[in-house]
Parts: C-alpha cells; structure tokens; sequence
C-alpha cells in the first residue's frame, strides 16, 4: 500500500530490460461450449511474453477436455466447485507474471488488447500505484455486437480515486492489474454472493490503488441465459438484500478507511445504486423490499429522493412517490411498446 511503501516493489519493464510478462487467469465451469476460443484470444494475443492459466472450477460436461486439449501451452489446475472468485484467487497464487488478466471462460479478448495495456501500464509514473482499465464490447452468444455497454470516465481534476472508482467501475476483465496489489488486499471476497469484482476495485483504490481509464476495448463480453450465471437471475433468486447489504459494505468500508463520515459524493453514488436496484425490485413486484432500499437511499440523499431515472420519471416521483411512479412508466412503456 503507500503509505506502507509495499507497493512498487517490483521492478519496470525499463529497469529489467525485457517486457513484463502478463498473467492471463481464466476460470471455468461448464462452458465447454465457449472456452476454447477464450483460450485461443489468449494464446493468439500479439504480446508475447505471457502465460495462459485456466482453472476448472468442478465442471461436469466437457470444459477439462477442451482445456487439456492445449497441452503445455496452458497451465491448467482442477478444484471442487468454489466459484469463480476462488478460481481466481487460485490462479493468481499460481501467477508468475508482473501483471495479472482476468478473463471469464465465456469471453473474449481483443487481439491487440495485452500489448495495448502494458504499453499503457508501463507509461505510467513509476511513484504512482495505479492500474489501467479499458472498456468492454458487449455481444451475444454468437459474438455479435450489442448495444449495451458500460458508461467509464476517467478521473476528474481533485476528483478523490476512491470518489471515481465507484462512478467509474469497471468489469471484471477490463483491468489490468498488478499482481502484488491483488495479492496486498487478498484477492477477491468469496464471501461475497455477487459483484465480488466491484469489492476488489473499491479495496484496491481504498488501499491506494488508482484506477486510470484508457478509452480502448479490451474484451467481448458475452450475454447469455444460463442457469448458473448469476447476472441473469431475477433479485429473488439472487437475494432480494443483497444489493442492499453489499452498499452498505462498501459505506463501512469506505467510512473505516477514511476515518470520517462519507463525502458527499461518495453519499450521492451509493444512493443512487440503491435508488437503481429498489426500482428494479419494485418491478418485480418485492413493494416492502423496494422500500427499503427507497429509504436507505434517501438516508444517505440527506432525506432528498437521488436523481435516476428519466426526466418525466423523476418528476412522477417528487409528485406521487416511486411506488406510483414505476406504475405510470411501466403502464406507457407497455402501451408504447418501449
């Protein structure tokens, strides 16, 4: 960290005199159907000096088989079923490389994206403890294009980085990391139900971890239903408090690490997320539950109700309250079609 001087201990591609060799760690379970070409985006990256991790995370259809299939090209480890967040860490504890890459086994890399990157990382001031992140492309299960995509800035001027961070989250494969930071704050949270990627941005950047934006793809990401993805289940299923609980972790976190009450920013984004997933339950019909997080986040608007939403949204709100507000939209958005 750096104010422990732990951080920057391992020397630059310039003091070595050769190019940092990058760790690209890829979890499994049952995607045999996508991990070969994950594995391929990989081994054909036009940056050279890396390593290819893959780490079976108790799959029962054919994903050992596709894995092995590589050879020594790739360095492979099975494990009972812990999560993709325990393959992880398992793949960083076997990391060799200055530089750490996660990619899920469903995904794909930009040809160009390793090279791009440490080119970007290792630009960086060597006195500051940073990593780069860059976007994702959102695309279907065949790999076509899609429209969605997150909305990244980089950090503004006297922007705090842990005030960016949490404006500015990136998904789990648009960073590169450095290995010894992963290792400094313990890699992911396996406790954690969901969103253990935006947990290990937020302590990375509490424990003095800038996160800088590079506006450059970096990976496919790939949407499909399947039954064990968690980002495609309904909030019942996934727990109707977790978003809950998980804001208020990051409040206490942020508050112990601080040693002070939340700066106002910082108050106007965690309310804003739980004014965003309070609707979300709301339409799926959880009314109590929506409240919750309605109240929660007006605690922390100072009592205000947090902007989200469309113009014609929020002034529903501030007349009849977000219960009949989500009513009203929802009713014209199935008359409209939209």
């Amino acid at each position: 960290m750096s104010d422990t001087g732990s951080f920057n201990s391992q020397p630059s591609a310039a003091e070595s005199g050769s190019k940092p060799l990058v760790s690209i760690v890829t979890p499994c379970y049952n995607d045999a159907a996508y991990v070969r070409e994950a594995i391929e985006s990989v081994l054909n990256q036009s940056y050279p000096h890396l390593e290819a991790i893959v780490i079976d995370d108790g799959s029962t259809d054919d994903s050992w088989d596709v894995i092995q299939s590589f050879g020594d090209r790739v360095q492979c480890e099975q494990q009972p079923n812990q999560g993709a967040p325990a393959a992880r860490n398992r793949g960083v504890e076997m990391a060799e490389g200055t530089y750490v890459k996660f990619l899920d086994a469903d995904d794909v890399l930009v040809m160009d994206c390793i090279e791009r990157q440490v080119r970007q990382a290792e630009a960086l001031p060597e006195e500051k403890d940073a990593v780069v992140f860059g976007d994702a492309i959102w695309v279907d299960e065949e790999g076509y294009e899609l429209d969605g995509y997150d909305d990244l800035r980089g950090r503004k001027p006297d922007e705090e980085p842990v005030t960016h961070l949490l404006f500015s989250n990136p998904l789990t494969s648009c960073p590169l990391h450095r290995q010894e930071y992963l290792l400094e704050v313990g890699g992911f949270d396996t406790s954690l139900p969901r969103s253990q990627e935006h947990d290990l941005h937020l302590r990375l950047a509490l424990a003095g971890v800038e996160f800088v934006y590079e506006p450059t793809p970096t990976y496919h990401f790939r949407q499909h239903e399947e039954a064990d993805r968690i980002s495609g289940r309904s909030y019942a299923e996934q727990g109707l408090m977790t978003h809950y609980d998980l804001i208020q972790r990051y409040r206490r976190l942020i508050e112990k690490k601080q040693g002070k009450p939340l700066p106002g920013e910082v108050r106007t984004v965690l309310a804003r997320a739980l004014w965003r997933h309070g609707r979300a339950i709301l339409r799926e019909r959880h009314r109590e539950v929506a409240e919750t997080y309605f109240q929660g986040a007006r605690a922390l608007a100072d009592g205000k109700s947090p902007t989200v939403g469309s113009v014609p949204y929020r002034v529903l709100n501030w007349v009849s309250g977000p219960v009949a507000a989500e009513k009203i939209v929802s009713s014209v958005k199935a008359f409209t079609g939209g």
